[in-house]
C-alpha cells in the first residue's frame, strides 16, 4: 500500500508532465493551477484520485470539467509502482527498483502524451535512451555473467532498425508514413532497457495490442478504416508487459517449440 500511495502522487506530477511537455510549458512553474480560470490549486485540490471525485470531477473555482485522464494516471502510476515493489523489493534489488520506476513513468508520460497528441516528445525519448543504457551498464557491473550492456545496446539498435524497416515498408505500400520519428525513439527506450530478447517480444506483443486496439476502435466506430491511430500507446503497453511478464511468456512460446 505504501508503494501505491507514493506512486499515485508521482501520477500526479506525471499528469503535470503529460499536460505542459507538449505544449512547451515549464513542468516546474508555475505551481499546478486550473488549465481554465488558472486559479493555483490548494493542497485538498491536489489529493490523489480522491479530490478529482470530491470535487465531481470539475474545478472548485470555475467548475469546468477535469479530464479523467488524471485520476486514471494517478491510479495506474500507484498500481506500477506497487507491481515494482513486488517484483523487485528495493532491499533485494535497489538498481532495478530505481530504473524500473523510472521506466514506468516514462512509459505512462509517452503512452497519454501520443494518445492524446499523437507525438512523443524527445525530452522524454532521448533520456530514456541514455538512462536504459545506464542501467544495463551498472546492472554488467553488479552481475557480470549477464551481459546486460551489450544486450542493450544490441536491443536499442535491433529495435530502432527493426520498426525503421516496417516504416519504410509501410511508407512504400501505403503512400505515406506508417511511423512517426517518435515511434523509432520510444522502441529504442525499450531496446536500451530490456534488452535484444525484450525489444524483439515488445516489438511483436506492440503490433498484437496495436491490431486490438484497432478492431475496438472500428467495431465501435471511434475512427475510420485508413485513420491514423498512434502506435506509441501499444508499444509502451508492450514495454511493460515485457517488464513483468517477459520470461513466462518468452518461455511458454519457446516451449511451443521445443
Amino acid at each position: 500500500m505504501f508503494y501505491f500511495i507514493i506512486g499515485a502522487f508521482v501520477g500526479s506530477f506525471l499528469n503535470v508532465c503529460i499536460h505542459r511537455l507538449p505544449r512547451g510549458e515549464s513542468i516546474t512553474y508555475p505551481p499546478s493551477h486550473c488549465p481554465g480560470c488558472k486559479h493555483r490549486l490548494s493542497v485538498f485540490d491536489l489529493i490523489p484520485i480522491i479530490s478529482y471525485f470530491l470535487l465531481s470531477g470539475r474545478c472548485r473555482y470555475c467548475r469546468q470539467a477535469i479530464a479523467f485522464r488524471y485520476p486514471v494516471v494517478e491510479l495506474i502510476t500507484g498500481l506500477l509502482f506497487m507491481a515494482v515493489g513486488l517484483s523487485f523489493p528495493f532491499l533485494a534489488f535497489p538498481l532495478e527498483f530505481s530504473f524500473y520506476l523510472i521506466f514506468s513513468c516514462l512509459m505512462i508520460i509517452i503512452f497519454f502524451i501520443d494518445l492524446e497528441h499523437q507525438v512523443i516528445p524527445d525530452v522524454v525519448s532521448v533520456p530514456g535512451i541514455f538512462l536504459g543504457i545506464i542501467f544495463n551498464y551498472l546492472k554488467e557491473i553488479i552481475y557480470p555473467g549477464e551481459k546486460a550492456f551489450v544486450s542493450s545496446l544490441a536491443g536499442l539498435f535491433l529495435g530502432y532498425g527493426l520498426l525503421y524497416l516496417v516504416g519504410r515498408v509501410g511508407k512504400f505500400l501505403f503512400k505515406k508514413e506508417a511511423l512517426g520519428e517518435g515511434d523509432l525513439y520510444l522502441i529504442s527506450i525499450l531496446g536500451a532497457y530490456l534488452g535484444w530478447r525484450g525489444v524483439i517480444l515488445s516489438f511483436f506483443m506492440a503490433y498484437l495490442i496495436a491490431g486490438l486496439m484497432i478492431i475496438v476502435l472500428l467495431l465501435s466506430k471511434k475512427v475510420k478504416l485508413g485513420q491514423y491511430v498512434p502506435f506509441g500507446p501499444a508499444l509502451a503497453s508492450a514495454g511493460i508487459l515485457t517488464l513483468f511478464y517477459g520470461e513466462p511468456i518468452l518461455k511458454w512460446y519457446l516451449n511451443l517449440f521445443f
